[in-house]
């Protein structure tokens, strides 16, 4: 199965317009059956969302912040290793998911739209008051 590896979050906030530019980073790893199949129409699917960080169980999961617009594999230039970008903007009121500090990290899933098998990442938690 394809590997998610190098998964970074980025945060980078603009008080004067109140917005902060949050960009996920990662590298996409096909097998070499993965490459020969998605020429022969096998596709992936990589959803990416940003998460505030708790305590992650039942009586306290994290919190759901936004989800970026997803990216298809093979693209127009299939490689292995994949570079991806995710990119968006949003308001610093967005992330501010505690009291005081909050946490915010990316979840990246990689999805075999055949088999229906997911691969995940999170990314680095990213610690500040927003």
């Amino acid at each position: 199965m394809a590997t998610l590896t190098n998964a970074n979050l980025a945060i980078s906030v603009n008080s004067a317009t109140k917005t902060a530019k949050c960009v996920v980073t990662a590298k996409v790893f096909f097998t070499k059956y993965e490459m020969e199949e998605m020429k022969q129409g096998l596709k992936f699917i990589l959803h990416c969302s940003l998460w505030g960080q708790d305590l992650g169980n039942w009586l306290n999961p994290d919190d759901f912040l936004v989800n970026y617009a997803s990216k298809c594999f093979p693209d127009l230039t299939p490689t292995s290793p994949e570079s991806v970008v995710f990119d968006i903007t949003v308001g610093v009121s967005l992330l501010d998911e505690d009291w005081g500090t909050d946490e915010v990290y990316g979840l990246l899933t990689l999805k075999n739209l055949y088999t229906g098998n997911k691969v995940k990442a999170k990314t680095n938690v990213v610690k500040r008051q927003f």
